[in-house]
């Protein structure tokens, strides 16, 4: 099956979304909801990509299944009272904290995995993927500290996380066909 048009959907999905949080902070609560959603099915995709390629990992599995949880929790949770928006920042932030460690360990262990010096090239997109871990590390420090932080550490990730997850996807659709090649 190719999956291209599927990483260019939802990668270009990716970066609306991302403009549109950046745009609107009153969206932002839709929008990471949605954003989650679909940044764990991306994710999901590209993990099966590297199951064929031999270099899939559980963390990137387990953190693909967080990002749709947490989606499916904030958009069910659209509604909720002061206290349940912080229990859910707060949620979000240790969210960010184990999603940026997953992030992190996946790339490290893609990196491994698919660095060959018969291609000459390391595996793309994993210093991308091992920053935006860092980030999200620290960003999820952040919004432990305070509530202020909180929000707009789930603000700047939300915004950041799904332009960068949308350029990555697309960047994923033409690389497709050079992982499906050696299998």
């Amino acid at each position: 099956m190719n999956k291209k048009p599927l990483y260019l959907i939802t990668g270009a999905a990716s970066i609306v979304l991302g403009i549109l949080c950046g745009c609107d902070r009153k969206l932002a609560v839709l929008l990471c909801g949605i954003g989650l959603f679909i940044y764990g099915v991306g994710e999901l995709l590209h993990w099966h990509e590297r199951r064929k390629a031999g270099a899939a990992s559980v963390w990137a599995l387990a953190g693909a299944f967080l990002a749709i949880a947490f989606g499916i929790l904030i958009l069910a949770g659209n509604n909720v009272g002061q206290s349940a928006a912080r229990f859910l920042l707060i949620s979000l932030s240790i969210w960010l904290m184990a999603q940026g460690v997953l992030e992190t360990l996946g790339a490290i262990m893609y990196r491994k995995a698919m660095t060959t010096e018969d291609l000459g090239v390391q595996a793309p997109g994993s210093g991308a993927a091992m920053v935006t871990g860092v980030i999200m590390v620290v960003l999820g420090i952040l919004g432990l500290i305070s509530p202020v932080f909180a929000g707009y550490s789930v603000w700047i990730w939300i915004v950041l996380e799904l332009i960068v997850s949308g350029v990555r996807l697309i960047l994923r659709a033409r690389s497709t066909g050079i992982l499906e090649g050696h299998n």
